[in-house]
């Protein structure tokens, strides 16, 4: 296994390692294209990849054979634009800035409006050319996307030839409740509108897309939180491996009697002669504080340290964790690395406990970890 650490650490020192394999990225993305069909499988990649890296992750997809991607912003797609000079760039927030900036790096704003619609129109006739765009419409997500009030105009527009979209996309709501009637309601509506639109690539499905069925695949497929293999729905089928852990080290172990108390708040108390180990991780790394003991209620986090399943306890603090290791079997010492997520502890599992979902997990992460991007052994 080849190790590669990010050079913007510039100090040796006891600190979380976060590690994500590159290898077991390249096939997910692999085993996520066989799951989709016929359908061409783009990727997402806003909030810098869900946190971990689009300069390292972003290679690795295009290597895989991904050849179309999707930012949430103007200033991601800049950024990603810098990366790869000749893939398809996709600004899902619409067009949220001059559309001449956007123009000249050849990036595709989802138009989410009539009124942006009618904006890419006038830029498209001021340059005499077909700029590249996607028509997002609304489903019944009432989010971003246009309402079908307006499809008809757009349409019309379209075949006028003012302007040829190169995607029409909406989004699903429920897509990781495979039985929630929304998806087919939602199913219904983008069929319908995809009718005003035959010619035009559609786009559909997100990761939990693709395991509703081939009729939601369309010719396109967004995946996103799949790609890294720990979901809250249902992915056996997909042979998914995992692509992050996060490690942290113990910085100090100590004796506490029973009767005392350990962190903030005085909120655990010990109930009986315990050992404790101190992790260098808290809220200011993205764990989330309310994981530790709160308003009389116990700590719902575990550990893994060398296999073996440890609680947390005491309050998360800013910088500093605590966990339980009285009945650890084995030899403790400063420096041992403590698993918060990997192969014992699923990022799936993390986000359960803290009452949110991985994404919300990934995307917090702070910038106090090393990271190493590694090539493993997985087959």
């Amino acid at each position: 296994m080849t190790n590669s650490v990010s050079s913007k650490f510039p100090v040796n020192e006891l600190c979380p390692i976060l590690s994500i394999d590159l290898t077991a990225l390249s096939h997910n993305y692999v085993a996520l294209q066989k799951k989709s069909g016929n359908a061409k499988l783009a990727t997402v990649v806003k909030a810098d990849a869900y946190g971990l890296g689009i300069d390292n992750i972003v290679p690795v997809l295009k290597a895989a054979g991904c050849e179309s991607f999707f930012v949430a912003t103007a200033n991601e797609a800049a950024a990603l634009r810098a990366i790869t000079n000749d893939s398809d760039i996709y600004i899902m927030n619409g067009l949220t800035c001059d559309g001449a900036e956007l123009a000249d790096k050849k990036l595709a704003p989802c138009l989410a409006s009539a009124e942006e619609v009618a904006r890419w129109i006038t830029l498209c006739a001021d340059r005499s050319s077909n700029l590249p765009a996607a028509i997002h419409i609304d489903t019944g997500f009432n989010r971003l996307g246009i309402c079908p009030d307006d499809w008809p105009e757009i349409a019309d527009q379209v075949k006028a030839g003012l302007f040829t979209p190169r995607l029409i996309m909406s989004h699903l709501a429920c897509s990781e409740h495979k039985e929630h009637p929304k998806n087919r309601s939602q199913l219904e509506k983008f069929e319908a509108a995809r009718q005003l639109f035959p010619d035009v690539t559609a786009s559909l499905a997100n990761s939990g897309g693709i395991f509703l069925g081939s009729d939601f695949h369309y010719n396109l497929i967004r995946a996103g939180i799949g790609l890294y293999g720990s979901v809250e729905f249902d992915t056996a089928d997909a042979g998914l491996q995992n692509v992050l852990s996060l490690h942290v080290p113990i910085l100090q172990i100590r004796d506490v009697k029973q009767g005392e108390t350990v962190g903030y708040g005085c909120d655990f108390i010990a109930q009986r002669d315990s050992q404790v180990a101190i992790l260098g991780i808290g809220y200011a790394d993205g764990i989330f504080r309310h994981l530790g003991d709160l308003e009389n209620k116990p700590a719902s986090a575990t550990v893994a340290l060398e296999g073996q399943m440890l609680p947390l306890i005491g309050r998360i603090s800013m910088d500093l964790t605590t966990i339980d290791v009285t009945d650890f079997n084995g030899k403790l010492e400063k420096g041992m690395m403590v698993e918060l997520i990997g192969e014992n502890i699923k990022l799936a599992d993390v986000a359960k406990r803290a009452n949110s979902i991985s994404y919300e997990i990934l995307t917090r992460l702070g910038t106090r970890y090393k990271r190493y991007y590694k090539q493993s052994d997985k087959p």
